[in-house]
């Protein structure tokens, strides 16, 4: 799930909704989800920018522990002076892999206006 972080200035960015990392204004729905949490578990307390360490992972519920991990193992969260937060990236929109619309069973109207992507490319 993503969004275009409208409180990120400039036409660089958009944000990743990790898990661990910050509920943000919206902080009702994993609450709401997942019986036995308080808000404060999803975010370690600190809804804008999330748990600081990854140990603060453990409160998340199981199934949301290994996205909250990946911020800090694979993303490399705010490693060489904190560039991977809100990282600068060029991208394109392309038309949806079926990876992905075999899952949600939902195309865009618009995604034969966009280009066929090749994972096996990159």
């Amino acid at each position: 799930v993503t969004n275009i972080g409208f409180d990120v200035t400039g036409e660089h960015s958009f944000d990743i909704q990790i898990p661990g990392a910050g509920q943000g204004l919206f902080h009702a729905g994993c609450e709401a989800q997942f019986d036995g949490y308080t808000v404060g578990d999803f975010d370690c307390d600190n809804l804008y920018g999330g748990c600081k360490e990854k140990t603060g992972c453990h409160r998340l519920p199981m199934s949301l522990q290994a996205g909250c991990e990946w911020r800090y193992d694979w993303y490399n969260w705010l490693k060489s002076e904190g560039t991977t937060n809100n990282p600068f990236v060029d991208f394109r929109r392309v038309r949806c892999p079926p990876q992905i619309t075999h899952i949600s069973g939902s195309t865009p109207l618009d995604d034969a206006d966009y280009p066929e992507i090749d994972p096996d490319s990159y």
